[in-house]
């Protein structure tokens, strides 16, 4: 007997009476050490007032599972490294809780990217990435393989790529996106698949491998059409993008359209976080105005601008709405209504400073140099927008963490 009167006894006998036993009935179900089950009642009896002892810790496992006697309550561990094979005991309800709250937390992070500035992202990712290092390090074998730990190691992989891709650390982000990739096809996850190919076809576009892009986009589409429509139509406009560089016009509205027609009938369902798409409708909006540019269709972005903004607002999607003056800037350019495009220009300075992005913030020098490129340089106006933008970015590296 311990210190403080405590054993083994006192455990066995709560366990038993939560479950409506008798002593007899546990006698009869009793594991024996050298195999086998059933003692005389007195046996347990003698156990349950610490006259006698168990010594065995495979019987105490045993009487683990058969009373759902959580392991800590004999001081084991709910693995057992002598028999590594063993199936698990009764599933741990804290580990299921704690993997909730996990789970909360990565829908989250992945919905904040609206609303919230670049470092809180960043303090989200951080603190979901500690949580599975420490799962790594304290978990025992058996449950370091849950399935929905794995699904949480697969869609860290796509937060991470993510906070490079904002940092403008492409190539980390297409290596990263192709461990998610790798990850996802080895766990046999068809939606991470979709999601890991359309990241990495978004990258490998990037970088000119618009074959490659195409073909792991279309590869996502098709995955994507057999188990969810949000899915789906996510997959199909991001494919239309590349249509729409490849200069075919008509493959882009059609697969564009499409996309939409799949969204709009599930109104607030579409973006919800469901199948991990937290893409709203007015994401699916914006990029078909880009499309319009990539096909040089200018006056159709103009056109949809008005249809957009209340698409944004109703969503919410905050963080489109720099992409909003971007397009519309770029498309009075190519009309030649420049300074109508520098005040869309100016427009979207202001509304890309806050989230703290460089990646965001680049888009405006990709700007500067259409403009600069169309010949309007020497434009005083000009001129003071590259002040406005060079300042922006001095702002926005004094704000970055060092």
């Amino acid at each position: 007997m311990s210190a403080g009167g405590y054993h083994y006894g006192k455990i066995i006998r709560k366990y038993r009476e939560r479950r409506g036993l008798t002593q007899q009935e546990l006698a009869e179900h009793w594991p024996r050490a050298r195999g086998g089950t059933g003692v005389d009642w007195r046996y347990v009896q003698a156990i349950e007032y610490g006259k006698k002892r168990i010594a065995d810790p495979s019987t105490l496992r045993r009487l683990c599972e058969l009373l759902e006697i959580p392991p800590w309550e004999f001081g084991l561990s709910s693995y057992d490294p002598f028999h590594p094979q063993a199936p698990q005991p009764t599933k741990n309800h804290l580990f299921e809780e704690t993997l909730t709250v996990a789970e909360a937390l990565l829908r989250q992070t992945l919905a904040m990217r609206r609303l919230a500035p670049l470092p809180e992202i960043e303090q989200q990712v951080e603190r979901l990435g500690s949580f599975l290092a420490a799962c790594r390090s304290e978990l025992p074998p058996p449950l370091r393989l849950e399935r929905r730990l794995q699904t949480l190691h697969i869609q860290y992989h796509s937060l991470v790529g993510l906070m490079h891709y904002e940092h403008r650390r492409y190539d980390r982000a297409r290596s990263t996106f192709q461990e998610m990739l790798n990850a996802a096809r080895a766990a046999e996850d068809p939606i991470l698949t979709a999601h890991a190919l359309q990241k990495l076809g978004v990258e490998l576009k990037r970088i000119g491998r618009h074959h490659e892009a195409i073909h792991a986009l279309e590869e996502a589409r098709e995955l994507a059409f057999k188990v969810s429509k949000p899915l789906a139509a996510f997959t199909s406009a991001y494919l239309s993008q590349m249509y729409a560089i490849a200069g075919d016009a008509l493959r882009f509205e059609r697969t564009i359209e499409h996309a939409i027609a799949l969204a709009e009938p599930l109104k607030g369902a579409y973006g919800d976080g469901s199948d991990f798409v937290f893409h709203k409708l007015s994401g699916l909006f914006l990029l078909r105005c880009r499309g319009y540019l990539y096909t040089n269709q200018p006056q159709k972005v103009l056109e949809r601008y008005e249809e957009l903004c209340r698409q944004i607002s109703l969503d919410r999607n905050l963080w489109l709405d720099y992409r909003l003056h971007l397009y519309r800037a770029q498309a009075l350019l190519r009309l030649r209504e420049v300074e109508a495009s520098l005040a869309e220009a100016r427009a979207f300075l202001q509304a890309v400073t806050g989230w703290q992005s460089p990646h965001r913030l680049t888009k405006g020098y990709e700007l500067l140099h259409e403009i600069e490129r169309a010949g309007y340089n020497d434009l005083a106006s000009v001129r003071a927008f590259r002040q406005e933008l060079l300042e922006a970015l001095r702002q926005a590296q004094s704000e970055a963490p060092q």
